[in-house]
């Protein structure tokens, strides 16, 4: 008899790890703006803090990728906001969109991403740029520029993410497992840097509600080519009953 493929012989080592080792410089079109500290503030699970600065972060990323006659390709986007852990500052995802469906559980359920389902593009065509994220019929995410110019590429630095691990009761109230916190730490290192003239466009999902944090100043758009490595580790748990009206967002039942 065959392996019963419901079963999976572990003897090989478990795949599905969270470092980003080794993988090729990618393109990204990114925003990062300024929006409403009592805004930015509203959205924060404890034990995470506001930042000094109320800085939201919007990215499209193409994944395209060969091993051999293997070739994989993936979109990801990133909306998230700056907060502070203990004082240190990272980014919180409040939804980090994908387009490759075998992505999703693995992501959600052994490391707590934020992810979602959505149809992602992003095209460059000389210097002109466009990239869109939608979901449900809507696109609530759209970035259109022009690059203008190539910027200094800087030092590789350090960079940290917030991410919250849990299921949700059987009960329908509460939790059976977590929440727990988890840190991120990256080190982002940049090939290229150009400026971009253009604009970010956020639209209306309640689902994804990016336009409950508007657009005040808008601080850079930019085409990014880099590397980035990828530790995710578990801090410990957080309060259940404070953290769970910041649950919902994960799903897309009524609110």
């Amino acid at each position: 008899m065959g392996q019963n493929r419901w079963v999976r012989d572990l003897s090989a080592g478990a795949a599905g790890g969270g470092g980003g080792h080794g993988l090729p410089a990618l393109p990204s079109l990114e925003v990062a703006y300024f929006t409403e500290p009592e805004a930015l503030a509203a959205v924060l699970p404890p034990p995470l803090t506001p930042p000094d600065e109320p800085r939201v972060h919007a990215r499209i990323t193409e994944i395209d990728l060969a091993f051999g006659d293997f070739k994989y390709h993936e979109m990801v986007g990133y909306f998230a906001v700056d907060a502070k852990y203990e004082g240190e500052l990272g980014e919180y995802p409040l939804v980090i969109p994908i387009d490759l469906e075998s992505a999703l559980s693995i992501s959600r359920e052994k490391f707590g991403e934020p992810k979602k389902l959505c149809d992602i593009e992003m095209v460059r065509d000389g210097s002109h740029v466009e990239g869109r994220i939608s979901r449900q019929g809507v696109t609530f995410i759209e970035i259109i520029g022009d690059v203008t110019g190539v910027l200094p590429t800087p030092e590789p630095y350090p960079a940290h993410q917030w991410w919250f691990k849990f299921l949700p009761a059987v009960s329908g109230s509460g939790f059976d497992a977590g929440p727990l916190l988890v840190r991120v730490d990256q080190v982002r290192a940049p090939e290229s840097v150009e400026s971009v003239d253009g604009k970010l466009v956020l639209r209306d999902l309640p689902t994804i509600p990016v336009v409950d944090l508007p657009i005040v100043e808008t601080e850079s758009i930019r085409w990014t080519v880099r590397k980035s490595t990828h530790e995710p580790r578990l801090v410990g748990p957080v309060d259940p009953v404070a953290f769970e009206p910041y649950a919902y967002s994960r799903y897309d039942g009524a609110r």
